[in-house]
Parts: structure tokens; C-alpha cells; sequence
């Protein structure tokens, strides 16, 4: 094999440029991620500036500043071997926060960056630029403010400004945004992997271990300026618990779409990058998006909510077809959790489970065996839908069990079951989940018991994620009225 290897060789004249025939060879093989071609870029460039300018060792530092910067970016994007990040999502964060956020889809940030921010135009397109002149500060013994002179102060007119001539890209433009690209790069990664972090809290890890359970969307940007600004872990902690509690009424219990208010909040994490506001802001921005638009009179307008749970309990599915059922369940179980020290369900247990197994169980199933006649015998088959659909009788279960086993009757379904040799074919709610064991704690499952435990989730969702609902409004959410109206979708 070695030995019918070809290799095409390319000399390139002095005046050719270098540069761009490596843009240019490379995207005929593997194409060139965008961060791969703004590394070169901004080596190209350095080699730019003429003398006046840039001398040759500040062009020799900043090629240096930019190696070691994207040597940091790519160690940082690999740390997790099995999941690696994506170059240009993170340029694309990094630009969002470093520079503008724009509406426009697909490769804004590198057409901004590549075409018209480093580009060779801006170093050879000189511009004047004023020269400040610093007043010497002298030191004065026994200097009494109220004898000092009335000589009036020269003042520089744009006339008489001294001036002196650079490039509209100057080195040092350069080698602040590359700094800022190496540093970010690290907070970028803990967003994604907060256990992983060396620098950060158990509380901020898991608040942010939160945020991408609930999914971060279009806020990781700003996260990673915030991990990345100077401030105590109480106000960033703040921070992170307001964003997941946005994105929980907004986008699960609300239906906005998923770009709501995305344009604002890009926008702030550009601005916080730069100083230019605070967290406590921040916080204030976040609850007021939610006041103007999910709110009434103090109380969260749960008639969205409701609206989308009457499409999915007309379609059979019931609270199990809401987006939001997986992350509030595990949210109730870790309550749970707090009262005990044992860890019984991780979250990715929620999200493997094959075709043919569940990870939440309908207690009372939507195929009921004949033993759980008893219990629902006399409603009609459209009650004992929305019964086994409504948010008390759905549970989630410490390990995964085969679909046909969660027709099992109630008392079977407490303890754990067996097959022929022996072997456990199912935990037991006894020896479950603590939301389990909270269950088994009912002698029998009857729709008493369903409202009762519905109405305890949806006071755990007004705790957990401090809103107030409407005495109507819980009952409505149960979906367990004999006969449901139509809701009104016409505001």
C-alpha cells in the first residue's frame, strides 16, 4: 500500500496566496469547518500589516496568541471523547455573544466573520484614528481645590486633533477576540457537561445539569456568558433556576414557539459579555417575559396548557403525550429523593428505554385486565380514558419493564414479579422508584386515589416552580370532569 501512495506536489510563487489555496485544496477532501477556516484566516492576516503598523514580533505574538487559543478551543470541544462538540456551534454562541445576533438563518456568523469582519480589506484600508492626549496628573502638596486657576482649558477640535493613520482591524482587535474565543470555550463545554467541571459549585452543576434535562434551547449562549462573569455563585444560581423555570411555562406548560424571545436574550448575553448590565437585570427581564405573557392577576393563565393537554386527550394519550411529562415526573421524584439518600432513577434511564418497554407506567392501564373492573367498571369508556391519562396515574418507574406487564392488577403490580426459574421480570413498586413507594403505600388504585395524587403533583408544580393556580384551573387540569367542554382557542 506504501508503495503506490501519489502525492501531488504544488509550488506556490511568493506573490500567491498561500492562505487561500489551503482553504482551497482542503474543501476538496473533507470540508473545513468554519472554525477551521477562521484559524487560518486570522493567520493570514496577521501577515498583513506592513511595519507601521504591526511590527515583526507583535506579528510573530499574535499568531502564537491565536495557535494557542484554538489549541484550547479544540481541547476543550474533544474533552468528551464519546460526545465531542461541534466547532461551529460554538463559534456560532461565541460569535452571538462577542458581536450581533442577526434573524437571518443558516451561516450568518460566518459570512460575518469570514466575509466581512477578517477579512484582508479591513488591515489594508487605512482610517484615521484620533491620538488622546493623557494630562500629566501632578502631585501637589496642601492643594486647596478653591484656589485653583480659571486659565481655560485647550480643547482639541476635530481640526487640530492629532491623528495618526491604521487599519480598521488592528492586531489588537485581533488578539482580543481570540482571547475571548479560548476563554469561553472552556464555560462552553461545562454547559453542555457540568459534571464534568472542575470549577464549579455542586449546586451550579446541577442547576445547569437542569437546564439541559429540561432543554437549554436558544439560552446556552447566555449561560456560558454567565458562567463566564465575574459573580457569586448565588446570583448566577438565580439566574439558571429563573431560565429553567422560563423555559418550563413558557415552552411546556405554555405553547410558545421556540424562538420566543430569542432575539432579546441572544441580546443580552452580548451585553453581559460586555459589562454593559447585570444578572439582577437579567432575572428581572426573564420574569417579566413571563408576567406580559403567562400571566393574570398574579395567576399563571393555564388555559394554553389545558388547550394543548384537550388535543392530546381527544387523540387517547392524555398527559402521557405531553413534552413535559418526563422532566416533571423526574423533578417530582427528586423532591422525593431529598427526604432519603438513595438515587433510584437517573435520568438517562428515561431516555434508552427500547420500542417495546416504558419508563413511565400508566397505574390503572389503558387495556385493562378484568380484575381492575372493580374499581372502574361502572364509567364508560371515554371516563376510563381520561382517568388513565390524567397526570395521577401516571408513574415513574425505577427500571424499564416489557409493555405487557403494565396490565398487571394493582396488588400484583406492588410486589416484584418473577418468571418460571425465578428470575425478576419486574421491580415491584415496593422496591421501586420513590415515587413508586409513594404508591404503594394505597391498599387498592381507584379514581379517588388518581385525584387525590393529581391534585398533589399539580401543587408540587405550583412549588417547584413558584406559580399560583387558579381553584378551578386544578380540577380543569385533572381532566376528570364527566363531561369536558371545548376550550375556547380564540384569544
Amino acid at each position: 500500500m506504501t508503495k503506490r501512495l501519489l502525492f501531488n506536489e504544488y509550488a506556490i510563487d511568493d506573490e500567491f496566496d498561500v492562505f487561500v489555496a489551503f482553504e482551497t485544496m482542503n474543501n476538496r477532501g473533507k470540508k473545513l469547518s468554519d472554525l477551521e477556516l477562521l484559524k487560518n484566516r486570522l493567520i493570514y492576516i496577521t501577515t498583513l500589516y506592513r511595519d507601521d503598523q504591526l511590527d515583526k514580533a507583535g506579528r510573530r505574538s499574535l499568531r502564537e496568541d491565536i495557535n494557542d487559543a484554538w489549541k484550547e478551543v479544540y481541547y476543550q470541544l474533544g474533552r468528551n471523547k464519546a460526545k465531542p462538540l461541534n466547532d461551529d456551534d460554538f463559534l456560532r454562541a461565541h460569535w452571538i455573544s462577542y458581536f450581533k445576533y442577526s434573524r437571518d438563518t443558516g451561516r450568518d456568523y460566518a459570512r460575518f466573520l469570514l466575509d466581512e469582519h477578517f477579512t484582508p480589506l479591513r488591515i489594508q484600508e487605512l482610517v484615521e484614528r484620533d491620538v488622546r492626549l493623557d494630562a500629566v496628573d501632578e502631585q501637589r502638596s496642601d492643594f486647596d481645590p478653591e484656589e485653583a486657576d480659571d486659565e481655560p482649558l485647550t480643547i482639541f477640535s476635530s481640526q487640530n486633533m492629532p491623528s495618526i493613520k491604521g487599519s480598521k482591524l488592528s492586531g489588537a482587535d485581533i488578539r482580543n477576540y481570540v482571547a475571548s474565543l479560548r476563554v469561553s470555550a472552556g464555560h462552553w463545554f461545562n454547559s453542555y457537561y457540568p459534571y464534568l467541571a472542575t470549577d464549579m459549585s455542586d449546586s451550579e452543576k446541577a442547576a445547569i445539569d437542569r437546564l439541559n434535562r429540561i432543554g437549554i434551547g436558544y439560552f446556552r449562549p447566555l449561560v456560558m456568558v454567565i458562567l463566564k462573569t465575574v459573580g457569586s455563585e448565588s446570583e448566577r444560581l438565580l439566574i439558571f433556576n429563573k431560565v429553567e423555570r422560563f423555559i418550563f411555562i413558557a415552552f411546556r406548560l405554555g405553547t410558545a414557539r421556540s424562538n420566543y424571545r430569542s432575539s432579546e436574550f441572544y441580546n443580552l448575553a452580548r451585553v453581559l459579555d460586555r459589562g454593559e448590565t447585570t444578572l439582577d437585570e437579567i432575572a428581572e427581564r426573564l420574569n417579566a417575559a413571563l408576567s406580559y405573557a403567562f400571566y393574570q392577576d398574579g395567576k399563571l393563565r393555564a388555559d394554553e396548557f389545558r388547550n394543548v393537554l384537550f388535543k392530546k386527550f381527544k387523540e387517547g394519550t392524555g398527559y402521557y403525550g405531553w413534552s413535559g411529562l418526563r422532566y416533571f415526573l423526574y423533578e417530582y421524584e427528586q423532591s422525593l429523593l431529598s427526604l432519603s439518600r438513595q438515587q433510584k432513577v437517573d435520568w438517562s434511564d428515561l431516555l434508552k428505554s427500547k420500542n417495546d418497554r416504558i419508563s413511565i407506567e400508566h397505574v390503572y392501564p389503558q387495556t385493562p385486565t378484568p380484575e381492575w373492573e372493580l374499581s372502574f367498571g361502572n364509567m364508560s369508556a371515554k371516563t376510563k380514558e381520561r382517568y388513565a391519562g390524567s397526570i395521577g396515574n401516571l408513574l415513574l418507574l425505577s427500571m424499564s419493564i416489557n409493555s405487557s406487564l403494565q396490565n398487571d392488577a394493582f396488588l400484583a403490580k406492588k410486589q416484584p414479579k418473577f418468571d418460571v426459574v425465578g428470575n425478576k421480570i419486574r421491580n415491584g413498586y415496593s422496591d421501586g422508584s420513590h415515587s413508586e413507594i409513594e404508591v404503594a403505600a394505597n391498599n387498592e388504585w381507584g379514581p379517588g386515589q388518581i385525584r387525590s395524587r393529581g391534585l398533589r403533583l399539580l401543587a408540587f408544580m405550583e412549588r417547584r416552580w413558584d406559580i399560583s393556580l387558579m381553584d378551578e384551573d386544578r380540577e380543569k387540569l385533572l381532566f376528570l370532569d364527566a363531561v369536558e367542554p371545548e376550550p375556547d382557542t380564540a384569544r
